[in-house]
């Protein structure tokens, strides 16, 4: 098990490992950059549990590290990153008002006039270098009028506000945005694959029962184990914490410490029992 160089117990899940520090240092690194007339919008796209949400975290944290409040800062809200989720059944209006909300601004009766150019102004004030959208598939997914309104409105916010923006979500939106022609031409997609069976697995599951403080946590990422606990979880990083959680649960209820190979079947049959499509 020497080899299999987990991440430190206390991290984020697997925000650690190669697989998810990619993603992480590529959203950092477009912070970085300066803006100009076509930002990149970066779209994150994996199966529900997949770690997006972490990713967003991670990345949101190191940028606020690197872009700290001037000492000499007026009184405008500082938000080197804006991160949110955007009601379902969207429109362009609804997209502004939940970017103002977060970024601190009054939600008014009247603001519904120039609430898309407000955020605008609001960007560049906070100096906002990421826009980042969350489980974007619940807006994408609607058709006909609605989805070319959210479009628009992405396309809107990076072209006058000029601001690289991330969208997260499942696969979906990366087949609606390679539909749009523009959008895809200013778009890179990261896609987080399901983790491999074998040493892959076992690094996380190694890393997740160190952090967990799991007693003997080497025993689970033995290749046994492992095996049963990839198999059940179908490679869905948020699967194989849940699998754990709930094993250990189970050993607690008999008055236990110690995850038995009986715990994790239990635990087995509280998750789908078929691969999302």
């Amino acid at each position: 098990m020497a080899g299999l160089n987990p991440a430190q117990p206390g991290l984020a899940f697997w925000i650690d490992f190669v697989e998810a520090r990619r993603a992480v240092d590529t959203l950092v690194d477009l912070a970085h950059d300066e803006p100009d007339e076509r930002p990149t919008c970066v779209i994150l796209v994996g199966q529900s549990g997949m770690g997006k949400t972490s990713i967003l975290r991670e990345a949101q944290r190191r940028i606020l590290l690197d872009f700290p409040e001037p000492y000499d800062w007026d009184e405008a809200r500082h938000a080197p990153v804006l991160r949110t989720v955007i009601p379902s059944s969207p429109t362009s209006l609804k997209i502004n008002l939940t970017l103002l909300w977060k970024q601190g601004w009054p939600i008014t009766r009247s603001i519904h006039r120039v609430a898309d150019l407000k955020v605008v102004d609001l960007l560049q004030q906070q100096r906002t270098r990421l826009v980042a959208i969350d489980n974007v598939h619940a807006i994408l997914t609607a058709g006909g009028k609605a989805r070319r309104d959210t479009l628009d409105a992405f396309r809107f916010l990076m072209s006058e506000g000029k601001v690289p923006m991330v969208v997260a979500g499942l696969e979906v939106a990366a087949d609606i945005f390679a539909e749009d022609v523009e959008l895809a031409y200013r778009s890179i997609v990261l896609r987080l694959q399901p983790w491999a069976p074998g040493e892959a697995s076992q690094r996380l599951i190694l890393a997740l029962a160190q952090g967990m403080r799991l007693v003997e946590p080497e025993r689970l990422a033995e290749p046994d184990m492992a095996e049963f606990i990839w198999r059940h979880s179908h490679g869905v990083t948020g699967n194989f914490k849940r699998l754990l959680h709930w094993a250990l649960k189970v050993a607690h209820r008999d008055g236990r410490e110690r995850v038995a190979f009986a715990d994790l079947r239990a635990a087995a049959d509280l998750l789908p029992a078929h691969v999302p499509a």
